[in-house]
């Protein structure tokens, strides 16, 4: 017997920050990093750091989370936007403009 597995939800936010104080690149990373290892353990989410490249005060994040349903995929994509809105009180950085999307993938098959 041939066991059917439904294709998954795929998760994806971008964010572009702005850090003020950043002065150099290792100002930049440790704002980043700090931001992208939180998010990785807390919700096992997967993250890029998108560039730009070389820039001291910019940054783009992606975060991506695949689940077996809409609404664990909706919500742990909540939980992630509430933690850097949670980080951003901090002053480190402030959030310029985020995109979310939620999407079955049913390109999978057997």
């Amino acid at each position: 017997m041939k066991n059917e597995c439904s294709g998954p939800f795929v998760g994806l936010l971008v964010i572009h920050l702005k850090i003020p104080d950043s002065f150099s690149l290792k100002d930049r990373r440790q704002v980043t990093r700090s931001l992208l290892e939180k998010a990785r353990s807390r919700f096992n989410v997967s993250v890029a750091d998108l560039g730009p490249e070389g820039s001291h005060q910019d940054a783009c994040l992606a975060f991506s989370v695949v689940s077996s349903s809409s609404s664990s995929t909706e919500e742990r994509i909540s939980s992630l936007e509430r933690l850097i809105r949670n980080m951003e009180d901090s002053g480190d950085f402030f959030v310029i403009r985020e995109t979310r999307e939620v999407e079955r993938n049913a390109g999978f098959s057997d």
